[in-house]
C-alpha cells in the first residue's frame, strides 16, 4: 500500500511539473508563437478598450483585464487633456476619453495602466500591445507619458525597439528579457527622451478607420501619408463601423454594434484575407469593436496557424450583467432611452467639443 501511494505520488508531481513546463512554454497563450518574432504575429487590438460602460459611445463590452483574460494582447487608448485638469500634474493630466471628456471619461490613464500591470504580473508569459491615440493632433509630452507609466509602474516591462528596425525579436526573448509591453504612439514620441515610447508610423501603418458599412473597408494605406518602409512596416487593419445618433438636431458617431457579429465574422477574415493579398503578409494588428461579438480570436488563432480552444469568455459573463453588456439593446434609440438622462446634458454640449471619435 505504501509503495502504492508513493508511486501514485510520483506520477502526481511528475503530471505536475509537466503541467507547468507547458505553462512556462506558452507564449500569448500558444507554445507554437514561443518562436516567431512580434513582427509576424497577427493581434486583436480592441478600439477604444477602456470604453466598456453603459454608454452608447463605448466601443467595448468590459473592463480591459477581461479582455485580457480572453486573449486580446493589443490596447487602443485615446489620450486626452480634460478641461477641468491641471497639465502641470503629468501623473494625472492624460485621461482616457472620446476626444471631449464631457461624452465618456474613463479616468486617468494611470488607473487602466496599473490594472494592465496587474494583469501582466499575474500572467508573465503574456506580451502586450499598447497603442495610444491622440485626438485633435494635441500632444502630450514624452515625460507626462513617462510619469504615468512610472505611477502604473510599468516602465521597468517597457519594451524598447531600436529606430529604424523593422525586425523584432521573439515572443519567448521578448519575455526572457522581462520586457513585455510594446508602446506606440500616434504623436508626441521622442525616443532619445523617452525610449520605450514609440513613433507609431516609424514602425506601422494603418488602413482607413472612418467605414460606416462592411463594403467600404479597405486595404490600402491611410496613415502615415508617406510611410518609409511600407513593404517592412507593420500595420493595422481597421475593422470596425460607424453609426450615427442624433443629439439636439447633432449627428455624432457612435459604434455599430448592432451589426458587431457580422462585422466581426466573414468580414473580418475577408478584409484580413485582402489585406494579406495586397502587403503580402497578415495583419498585424486587428482593430474591432465588442470583441467578444463575432469571430475575432478565433480568426486571429486561424492567421497565426494555431488552433483556438473554445471556451466561454469572461467578457460575455461580465457584460451581460451591466447596462452596456452584450445582452444591452444595440440600436441607437434603446440606448438614447436607456441614457437620457446622460443626452439630456450632452444636447446642450455645444458643437466644438462633440466632434467625437475619430479614431
Amino acid at each position: 500500500m505504501y509503495a502504492s501511494f508513493t508511486f501514485g505520488a510520483a506520477i502526481t508531481t511528475i503530471l505536475a511539473a509537466v503541467s507547468t513546463v507547458s505553462a512556462q512554454q506558452a507564449c500569448n497563450g500558444y507554445s507554437q508563437l514561443c518562436s516567431v518574432p512580434y513582427h509576424h504575429i497577427s493581434t486583436i487590438v480592441t478600439h477604444n478598450s477602456y470604453g466598456f460602460a453603459a454608454n452608447p459611445a463605448a466601443n467595448q463590452a468590459c473592463s480591459v483585464s477581461t479582455q485580457l483574460d480572453d486573449g486580446v494582447r493589443g490596447l487602443k487608448l485615446s489620450a486626452v487633456l480634460p478641461s477641468n485638469v491641471s497639465a502641470s500634474d503629468p501623473a494625472n493630466n492624460i485621461h482616457l476619453c472620446h476626444t471631449s471628456c464631457t461624452i465618456l471619461d474613463a479616468g486617468p490613464a494611470k488607473d487602466t495602466l496599473s490594472e494592465v500591470g496587474s494583469w501582466l504580473k499575474n500572467n508573465p508569459n503574456e506580451v502586450v500591445t499598447i497603442m495610444w491615440n491622440t485626438p485633435n493632433n494635441k500632444a502630450f509630452k514624452p515625460t507626462d507619458f513617462q510619469a504615468i507609466y512610472e505611477a502604473a509602474g510599468l516602465v521597468d516591462i517597457s519594451y524598447t525597439q531600436p529606430s529604424g528596425n523593422n525586425t523584432w525579436p521573439t515572443l519567448q526573448e521578448m519575455i526572457s528579457s522581462g520586457k513585455r509591453l510594446v508602446t506606440f504612439t500616434d504623436l508626441g514620441a521622442n525616443q532619445k527622451e523617452v525610449p520605450w515610447l514609440l513613433s507609431e508610423f516609424d514602425y506601422v501603418f494603418e488602413t482607413p478607420y472612418d467605414n460606416s458599412n462592411e463594403n467600404s473597408f479597405k486595404c490600402t494605406i491611410d496613415r502615415p501619408g508617406d510611410p518609409s518602409d511600407p513593404e517592412n512596416m507593420m500595420y493595422v487593419m481597421n475593422h470596425f463601423l460607424y453609426g450615427s445618433l442624433n443629439l439636439g438636431g447633432t449627428a455624432i458617431e457612435i459604434p455599430q454594434k448592432g451589426k458587431a457579429n457580422s462585422t466581426n465574422g466573414d468580414s473580418l477574415l475577408n478584409q484580413a484575407k485582402n489585406c494579406q493579398s495586397t502587403f503580402g503578409r497578415n495583419p498585424t494588428f486587428l482593430e474591432v469593436d465588442f470583441f467578444n461579438y463575432g469571430n475575432t480570436l478565433q480568426i486571429v488563432a486561424q492567421l497565426n496557424n494555431v488552433t483556438y480552444t473554445e471556451t466561454p469568455l469572461k467578457c460575455n459573463q461580465q457584460s451581460s450583467s451591466t447596462a452596456g453588456g452584450a445582452s444591452a439593446k444595440s440600436d441607437a434609440s434603446s440606448l438614447l432611452s436607456t441614457s437620457s438622462s446622460m443626452y439630456s446634458s450632452l444636447v446642450f454640449v455645444s458643437l466644438g467639443s462633440i466632434l467625437l471619435w475619430t479614431l
